[in-house]
């Protein structure tokens, strides 16, 4: 009967460890980010995420990543070719319950003194247009998702125009 015991919990034991969700499906599950403008389509690397992966039995992994403000981090940012005025389309791999796109001049110093720019939503995917300013900017796109049963969180992606 000892023996039998020990089987079962050892077995048991195995069965729980195998229901994790490992670092690896976490980062694979972040959503991935491209934009699309008539001038130029890019994927955009992630900058900073709070990221939750809940296994079926409502066990999570949680994936945190911090990033230096995007207006110091300009020279590491992807470039991307946009004109005043043009609409920008966001294509989510999985579709964030809400977006936030918010830029500054890329010669601002004060982190704070940022806009925001209206987002809608159409055809199944984000957009925005490029405001009217001179220079480049660094603009910084959050994406939240709550809604999903397996992953919530929230994923920055950040870029910089050209000049």
């Amino acid at each position: 009967m000892k023996k039998i015991l020990c089987l079962l919990l050892a077995s048991l034991t195995l069965l729980l460890a195998g229901c994790g969700i490992s670092d690896q499906e976490v980062m694979d599950s972040i959503p991935t980010l491209v934009i699309q403008a008539k001038s130029d389509i890019k994927k955009l690397p992630t900058f900073g995420y709070d990221w939750t992966v809940t296994g079926r039995w409502g066990n999570g992994t949680s994936v945190i990543a911090d990033t230096a403000h995007p207006l110091e981090a300009q020279e590491d940012l992807t470039t991307v070719t946009l004109s005043a005025g043009e609409e920008v389309s966001l294509h989510f791999s999985k579709l964030p319950d809400s977006v936030t796109v918010t830029y500054w001049s890329a010669d601002e110093t004060d982190r704070e003194n940022s806009t925001q720019v209206e987002t809608t939503f159409l055809d199944s995917s984000f957009h925005f247009i490029v405001p009217e300013i001179t220079g480049q900017m660094v603009i910084l796109i959050s994406g939240t998702w709550s809604s999903y049963d397996d992953v919530s969180g929230t994923v920055n992606y950040a870029f910089r125009t050209a000049a």
